[in-house]
């Protein structure tokens, strides 16, 4: 195998048309909705469908723009890289620009509250772009509040899920930082323990979490007291 025809500009150029622009498109989308990231032999495939979908994109735009500057160049005297744009803006354009465009209108598509109506209009499945319920109950920017734990056990914890806490999911272990940690007795009233602490809880053990309220951030974690 000759590795120097791996680098030449052309293997590069093919690979950033139909590899790379779909992993920007993917890499864009991911930014609107949380959730697993597919096997790797999925996401390959994902990428070059939607890179095939970009250079489609690309031509419809390209002969829409070509016959517009066409237009306009008759009676203008525009720039050249506007009428004639170089090599490698166009490459930048096609795996960056239209990638982007791509990525953030799926993304905001996702995120709407018409896609399920627009999908059923048209007969098609109504799946819900996040796969795991612990991804769309802590995604999505949710504004600071309390919750409450409760473990296999019994056992119960507060905590103030904030700015600061964190809530992170893979395919072998959940587990949930909460900035703050209140301690809740037999009669479920809450108190502060002696010392304040956070607390890092493993979702394996944990049977439930309620949300019990959403507050301003600048409220802060005092809000319990006003339950």
């Amino acid at each position: 195998m000759n590795f120097g025809s791996l680098l030449s500009p052309e293997t590069f150029e093919f690979f950033a048309r139909y590899l790379l622009a779909g992993y920007v498109v993917i890499f864009v989308r991911s930014a609107f909705v949380m959730g697993l990231r597919p096997k790797p032999a999925e996401l390959l495939i994902e990428a070059i469908i939607l890179s095939l979908i970009v250079q489609f994109i690309v031509y419809v735009l390209a002969a829409v723009y070509g016959s517009v500057v066409v237009a306009s160049a008759s009676g203008h005297d525009l720039p050249k890289w506007i009428t004639a744009p170089p090599d490698i803006l166009k490459l930048v354009a096609i795996v960056i620009v239209v990638p982007t465009g791509l990525g953030w209108t799926l993304g905001r598509f996702l995120k709407s509250d018409w896609r399920n109506g627009l999908l059923r209009r048209l007969s098609l499945p109504v799946i819900h772009p996040v796969q795991r319920a612990h991804d769309f109950a802590f995604g999505d920017n949710r504004a600071p509040g309390l919750v409450e734990v409760t473990f296999n056990d019994g056992t119960k914890i507060g905590g103030w899920f904030g700015e600061k806490s964190l809530a992170a999911s893979d395919d072998g272990r959940s587990d949930l930082y909460l900035e703050r940690a209140y301690i809740i007795d037999t009669s479920g009233t809450w108190r502060e323990p002696s010392h304040s602490r956070a607390i890092l809880i493993n979702l394996r053990d944990v049977r439930s979490i309620e949300f019990l309220m959403e507050a301003k951030a600048e409220d802060g974690p005092e809000g319990e007291n006003d339950r």
